[in-house]
């Protein structure tokens, strides 16, 4: 521990001497380092994270298809929704969802908003309540809509000023009159795509009253998708095999309703699956590039200190030859390309933080989770251990290049720009730029 610190207290001491050197290798490697912390945080709250609700990986979302004409998602009727919650065996609950732009009165304002039709057992079916007033069930289940409503905390704010008495009061949606009875949580968000930014309104429909036709006809396809939780000890790879030979069942029962030509099937995937899907390339594909950019300026960084070092071979003589060791050398030099690390990590943390805001201002609005992605102990982490990890990397071919020492050309005037010593340098910079050219070469060669 005595050595470590006699090595750090030399290595501020060397480095402060070179403030030119020192300021450009902090900022190239908070632009390194900092884009990776930025584009793991953000894959970590869309792709890794479990969704905020009750047991997500048994909430799925469910779709009809039909192969044999060629078309996915093409809703399901009302009768197919009845059997999957009541017959099927395999959902604890099942609802309804569709997505409407809407047209809101009764607060400040008129106002368009997104709605979201659903089942009564919506919320039941999530495990979410409301942070005031309370959320429709399935007991409440009534033939036409319901006549109560749950708006979101941005609505509540917006059209209401953030009012505590709110329940209770009449507003208009297309001109169909409702109850406010609840408002949500700010952080509760729909689990699925929605039309245009996020949901601001929940109404209920029993899907069994004008204007859909009564009795529901089996073959119209009036429910735009659903949404079910399996039940306990049910694996979405388990349910779709049952779900697949109860589809049969009916087909059987029904020939008329499920032609045979048109092949038709149930699918169901993680609401998480389904939620992030056509965001997941294009986050791994970023989180790749933001890899290379760091390799890159690990190279960069690397050749600048193969260049100091080189002109600092006298010094490593004379040290040598005073007894300190090669190993000692070798830490010495890795000492220093540590701290230069520690300090462009520590710099992307301060620059991360400030800039929070605006940066997730840029990504595009149809990216879900976004509200999700905040700062945590996670973030310092990943930042020291990228930190530790691109010094190490970028300062072990500098290091065994300071130890690579003849005391006899070295410790002369001239060694330090000596013949051998250049071939040395010129090898070592050559392999760097060789590391990393090649993994932009495989990503092509993969991509061909």
């Amino acid at each position: 521990m005595e050595n470590l610190m006699q090595d750090v207290r030399y290595a501020v001491r060397t480095l402060s001497k070179s403030p030119a050197f020192l300021t450009i290798a902090v900022l190239t490697l908070a632009l390194g380092i900092g884009a990776n912390v930025a584009i793991f945080t953000l894959v970590n709250a869309v792709l890794l994270q479990p969704l905020p609700f009750r047991e997500p990986d048994r909430l799925v979302r469910i779709f009809d298809d039909l192969p044999g004409a060629g078309a996915k998602d093409v809703g399901m009727s009302v009768p197919e929704m009845r059997d999957l919650r009541e017959r099927s065996g395999m959902f604890e609950e099942v609802s309804a969802v569709f997505s409407a732009s809407t047209a809101l009165t009764g607060g400040d304002r008129i106002e368009r908003i997104e709605m979201l039709g659903t089942s009564p057992s919506y919320f039941e079916l999530l495990g979410a309540t409301a942070a005031l007033g309370r959320v429709y069930r399935q007991a409440e289940w009534v033939p036409s809509f319901l006549d109560g409503a749950v708006i979101s905390d941005g609505l509540w704010k917006r059209q209401f000023g953030g009012d505590p008495h709110v329940i209770g009061r009449r507003i208009r949606v297309d001109e169909d009159g409702y109850t406010i009875i609840g408002v949500m949580p700010p952080e509760f968000r729909h689990p699925g795509q929605t039309l245009n930014g996020d949901v601001e309104i929940w109404l209920a429909a029993g899907f069994a009253a004008p204007p859909l036709p009564m009795p529901p006809v089996r073959s119209r396809r009036l429910v735009p998708g659903g949404m079910g939780r399996l039940k306990t000890g049910l694996t979405v790879q388990q349910a779709q095999q049952r779900l697949d030979a109860f589809v049969a069942h009916l087909q059987q029962g029904y020939p008329k309703d499920y032609p045979q030509h048109l092949r038709w099937s149930i699918r169901i995937e993680p609401v998480q699956t389904s939620l992030t899907g056509n965001v997941r390339p294009t986050l791994v594909l970023l989180l790749a590039a933001v890899s290379f950019v760091l390799l890159i300026v690990c190279v960069n960084i690397a050749s600048l200190l193969i260049a100091r070092s080189s002109a600092r071979m006298r010094e490593f003589a004379v040290r040598h030859a005073l007894g300190a060791s090669r190993g000692r050398l070798v830490r010495q030099v890795l000492t220093e390309s540590v701290l230069i690390s520690v300090a462009g990590g520590a710099a992307a943390i301060v620059v991360l933080q400030l800039a929070r805001t605006s940066l997730l201002a840029l990504m595009p609005a149809d990216v879900p989770r976004l509200i999700e992605v905040h700062s945590d102990w996670r973030m310092v982490g990943l930042a020291l251990v990228l930190s530790v990890s691109t010094g190490v990397l970028f300062g072990l071919t500098p290091a065994l290049h300071a130890s690579a020492i003849d005391l006899n050309r070295d410790l002369k005037e001239g060694g330090r720009t000596g013949g051998g010593q250049s071939v040395r340098q010129n090898r070592s910079r050559a392999a760097l730029v060789v590391m990393s050219l090649y993994p932009w070469c495989c990503w092509l060669a993969l991509d061909c």
